[in-house]
C-alpha cells in the first residue's frame, strides 16, 4: 500500500483506526515537531531485512533553547558593544572591532550548524521489532542503543514544566526486562501519543500481528 511519499506495509494497513490515527495526528504537526511515519529507504545499524520502520521522531526544538540562546547572544554581542562604545572607549581601533565581529559571527554559525546536525541526526526510530535511539553528541561522537519490543516491560511519560504543557513536550521512560538498557528520552513532542504507540506495538507483537 502506497500513500504520498511512503509505503505502508500490509501488516499495518489493516490495523485498527485508532493506531493509525495517532500516527497521522503526530505527523500532521509542524515541520520541527512532527513524527515521520513509515519513512522510505531508512536504514540503521543491525536493521533486519524484513523489519519495517513505523516511526521516526526527533527532539522538540525546546530541547535546544540553550544553544539557540548562545547563537543569538554571539550575533547581538558586537551590536551591543558598538552601542556601549559610544559611552566608553572599548575598541582602540576599527581593526579590533572587525576582528571581534568576525569571531563572534563564526562562533554563532558554528553553534548553529552543530545544533542543526544534532537535531537532525539524533533520532528515535520505532520499528515493528525494536526502539532504536541514536544520539549525536558532537561532530566526533555518537551513541547507538536499542531495546527489543519483547524486552520492554513498561513505558511512561512525563511533561516538563509550563513550557512542556504549553507545547506538549515531555520525557519518555522505557524500562526493559532484566539487565537490558533503560531509556530516558528527553524533550520529545507528544509524549503521550508516543507512549500509546509503543504500547500498541508491544501488544501487537505479543498477539503475533506483527
Amino acid at each position: 500500500m502506497k500513500e504520498g511519499n511512503r509505503t505502508i506495509p500490509k501488516k499495518f494497513s489493516n490495523m485498527e483506526s485508532s493506531f493509525m490515527d495517532r500516527l497521522y495526528k503526530g505527523e500532521s504537526q509542524s515541520t520541527f515537531n512532527r513524527f515521520t511515519i513509515f519513512p522510505k529507504k531508512l536504514h540503521f545499524y543491525s536493521k533486519d531485512p524484513g523489519e519495517d520502520v513505523v516511526l521516526v521522531v526527533r527532539v522538540h526544538w525546546i530541547g535546544y533553547v540553550k544553544e539557540l540562546f548562545f547563537v543569538l547572544l554571539f550575533v547581538l554581542l558586537p551590536i551591543l558593544l558598538t552601542y556601549i562604545s559610544r559611552f566608553f572607549d572599548i575598541f582602540n581601533s576599527s581593526v579590533i572591532y572587525i576582528a571581534f565581529f568576525i569571531v563572534s559571527i563564526l562562533v554563532a554559525i558554528n553553534i548553529l550548524i552543530t545544533t542543526i546536525l544534532k537535531w537532525y541526526y539524533s533520532v528515535v526510530v520505532i520499528t515493528d521489532r525494536r526502539v532504536v535511539v541514536v544520539k549525536l553528541n558532537n561532530a566526533f561522537y555518537h551513541s547507538y542503543s536499542e531495546a527489543q519490543l519483547s524486552k520492554i516491560e513498561d513505558v511512561t511519560h512525563s511533561t516538563i514544566s509550563f513550557w512542556g504543557n504549553l507545547f506538549d513536550v515531555g520525557n519518555l521512560d522505557i524500562d526493559t526486562a532484566g539487565h537490558e538498557i533503560d531509556f530516558r528520552l528527553k524533550t520529545l513532542p507528544r509524549p503521550r501519543e508516543l507512549q500509546d504507540l509503543i504500547n500498541d506495538l508491544i501488544d501487537m507483537k505479543k498477539k503475533g500481528k506483527i
